[in-house]
């Protein structure tokens, strides 16, 4: 995995525009003039904003011509930064899940996973009038002893911690089993890569007898 900061947005960069981008298809724009800052760009910054530790977007957005001003020069007001990056969901899942599986631990068959509650509300009134009504639902969270209302995070990760799955599911309607289940079957980018077979060769035979071992005289 590359440590540099620098060559990581590059390279993340360089993916996004050739690869990761097209395969997603045009994009419908608005009328007037194209954006100054592309969605790979955008999805740069972003990936820069979380590995620099900037919570606050209006923050990051004061200290990212300091940080990263000399590879991306233009840069977005706030407003317009996180309305683009609601926006560019899938393009960023589909840039996350690029960096994931160039980690090392990726290589490994092992696969941990856990869920944690979301809660997204505390009042009936926010549960009723919530957009998240019929994706989130009332759970019980057994770590704090307490009922609450929202969503449960499924994360598949590796061993050193790289995530390579997430998923939202209700905890009124679907439980853990289930929603593992279903994110393992339903999106196949959550599996592990299948391990490589070995095919055994002349050099290097699959088998070895102990008939065929040399003979060994100790003296």
């Amino acid at each position: 995995m590359i440590a540099d900061l620098d060559t990581l947005l590059t390279a993340l960069y360089v993916e996004l525009t050739d690869r990761i981008v097209p395969s997603l298809g045009p994009v419908r724009r608005g009328p007037g003039r194209p954006a100054e800052v592309t969605d790979a760009e955008l999805v740069c910054l972003a990936l820069a904003q979380v590995l620099l530790r900037y919570d606050d977007e209006r923050h990051w957005l004061r200290a990212a011509p300091a940080r990263v001003g000399h590879l991306f020069p233009r840069l977005l007001s706030q407003s317009e930064y996180n309305d683009r990056l609601k926006a560019a969901a899938p393009l960023m899942e589909a840039a996350l899940r690029w960096l994931a599986g160039h980690t090392p631990g990726t290589a490994e068959l092992l696969r941990l996973m856990d869920g944690t509650p979301v809660p997204c509300g505390h009042s009936v009134v926010t549960a009723k009038r919530s957009e998240l009504f019929g994706y989130a639902g009332y759970g019980y969270c057994a770590s704090h002893s307490r009922y609450y209302w929202g969503t449960k995070l499924m994360l598949i990760v590796t061993p050193d911690g790289a995530v390579t799955g997430f998923g939202l599911a209700n905890p009124k309607l679907t439980g853990e089993r289930d929603e593992a289940r279903q994110m393992l079957q339903f999106q196949p980018a959550n599996r592990p890569h299948p391990a490589p077979r070995s095919w055994p060769t002349r050099a290097s035979p699959a088998r070895t007898s102990r008939s065929s071992w040399p003979a060994r005289s100790w003296t």
